[in-house]
């Protein structure tokens, strides 16, 4: 009478709910709280032909519980009787919506549940001892978890749930609650006392639960989700069923022993859990790799620059084109080929340097260099350029010797003289090396070429002709006027002022030798005056305080 009072309720708010355009009157009827809002924004044809469906299920699973007991076949006293008593109560727990906070539901949940499988346990028959201790021993282990991990901190709780830890003994608690259930059905069906429908109902459990997640995976939204997990009263149903058949004669069989279903059962998902001892190496492409795996380089990497069992990957890299639809192993296969024609002497058209990438001992053979590291290639470069920097030096310190003073009657302490290479018409310059001197050497190259010598503040470019030979660079240092212009046997005499804001005047090193100037500036910060004389081969640069006049 219940339960078809409650169909006829539940089509009856069908009705309303289509009368006035809303589901909210269906809903409440039928789940038996109040709708998200989510439900106002879904089309509610879909909504109330899921709540029709819905109202079904329950009715049956109404009658399923309010029914009373089987024909009376044996007295039901002791831990029968409560047991029947527990699984009623977890029948109408599960049964009822709750607004309890999580933790307190699964207390009282659990409160129900574990002594019903302990009683369960006890009054199953057909069964061993070993059996039925492995039973209560699996099916106590997802209330221990929960009941650890709900006394858990609540400042601890987000980092616990993405724990490995966590995962770990959430799927080993999944798993032994799957064998439990397998179990306890076994269990039943020695028993004796079950019906053949109460068992495929237990069965159905699985059913169900996977029929959640496949439709919470393929919607989106919390209506649909809402529907099929309301529909999941499967093990509501067996839990009613299981109490109604209770007071059954049972069969009293042989004790039952762990059959090779469920052994396979426990293990087969082990072995799913257990993964290899290393990923595939074979198949991997640039389109499943993130977005620094393959990035684009003009050269492929050094073979010793990679470990052997990321060199295929290193190769695959390389090669693809991202316009070309080609399989890893194909592009492996062709590589590897082109292997084999290299090794026979035969033309390939890939590099090396790629080939060296899949078989290193094939390409060492005549290209040893390629097997070197990017390290070893630093170091050899390095020296190579330290060999060639101690030649130029060599070459520089003769080509100094060969330069002599032009002006030895001019002596002063403050001089040196060293050879300048003027390759690519390039200046050099005298500087001051505290001052800021960007503006004055952008305003200098800005301007109009000059021919010999231009200052700007503190700096002084000295142009040279270019030529294929060095030019002898002397500069000298004076603290005061040098004699009078001399202007026999050279080219080029020309004056410039140039100012030293710290009291320095540097000459930029000329010669690969490293040959050192002195300081230009004799007597600190102030106007100097730079005198050059020049012709070919030889540059005489004196610098000296300029006069007031000047």
């Amino acid at each position: 009478m219940a339960a078809s009072a409650f169909l006829a309720l539940t089509v009856g708010s069908v009705i309303l709910s289509l009368a006035i355009g809303t589901a909210t009157p269906a809903w409440v009827v039928t789940m038996w709280y109040p709708p998200d809002e989510i439900v106002g924004t879904c089309p509610p044809v879909p909504v109330l032909g899921g709540l029709l469906l819905l109202g079904l299920v329950k009715s049956w699973t109404l009658w399923q519980v309010l029914r009373g007991p089987a024909l009376r076949a044996a007295p039901t006293w002791g831990a029968a009787a409560w047991l029947r008593l527990l699984l009623y109560a977890n029948a109408v727990w599960l049964l009822i919506p709750s607004f309890l906070p999580g933790p307190i539901e699964t207390i009282i949940g659990w409160a129900l549940w574990v002594p019903a499988l302990v009683l369960l346990v006890v009054v199953v028959t057909g069964s061993g001892r070993p059996f039925r201790l492995v039973l209560l021993l699996l099916g106590l282990v997802e209330p221990a978890r929960s009941l650890t991990y709900g006394l858990a901190d609540a400042a601890v709780e987000p980092r616990l749930f993405v724990s490995p830890a966590y995962q770990v003994t959430a799927m080993a608690a999944a798993l032994a609650t799957f064998v439990m259930t397998v179990m306890l059905l076994l269990a039943q069906r020695r028993d004796g006392r079950w019906s053949r429908v109460t068992l495929l109902i237990g069965l159905g459990t699985f059913a169900s639960g996977f029929l959640v997640e496949l439709v919470d995976s393929l919607t989106r939204g919390g209506t649909i989700e809402s529907i099929a997990a309301a529909m999941d009263v499967l093990s509501i149903v067996w839990l009613a069923r299981t109490a109604h058949e209770l007071n059954r004669e049972p069969s009293r069989k042989a004790p039952l022993r762990v059959p090779t279903a469920v052994m396979a059962a426990a293990v087969l998902p082990l072995l799913m859990v257990v993964g290899p001892e290393g990923g595939p190496r074979l198949s991997y492409t640039w389109r499943s790799d993130g977005p620094m795996e393959c990035w684009g380089r003009r050269e492929p990497p050094r073979v010793a620059d990679i470990p052997a069992h990321e060199r295929d990957r290193a190769y695959l890299c390389s090669v693809r084109k991202p316009d070309r639809d080609v399989s890893d192993q194909e592009l492996l296969g062709m590589g590897r080929g082109a292997c084999a024609r290299f090794a026979a002497g035969e033309p390939v058209k890939a590099r090396p340097a790629l080939l060296a990438l899949l078989c290193p001992e094939v390409v060492a053979r005549r290209h040893p260099d390629l097997m070197l590291s990017s390290a070893q290639m630093e170091r050899q470069q390095a020296e190579k350029e330290n060999v060639q920097r101690e030649e130029l030096a060599r070459e520089a310190r003769k080509e100094d010797a060969l330069c002599r003073d032009p002006w030895p009657a001019l002596r002063t302490r403050f001089q040196a003289t060293a050879s300048y290479y003027d390759w690519d018409a390039q200046p050099y310059g005298i500087y001051d090396p505290k001052a800021d001197t960007e503006d004055d050497s952008g305003a200098l190259w800005t301007g109009d070429p000059p021919e010999t010598v231009a200052t700007r503040g503190s700096l002084a470019l000295i142009f040279t002709p270019s030529q294929d030979w060095a030019t002898c660079v002397t500069a000298k240092a004076l603290s005061s006027a040098p004699p009078p212009l001399r202007r026999k046997g050279w080219d080029k005499v020309v004056e410039a002022d140039i100012v030293s804001e710290s009291g320095h005047l540097r000459m930029q090193t000329l010669s690969a030798s490293r040959v050192r100037f002195p300081d230009l500036a004799r007597r600190g910060p102030g106007r100097y005056r730079l005198r050059l004389y020049t012709r070919p081969g030889v540059d005489l640069i004196l610098v000296y305080p300029a006069g007031r006049a000047a």
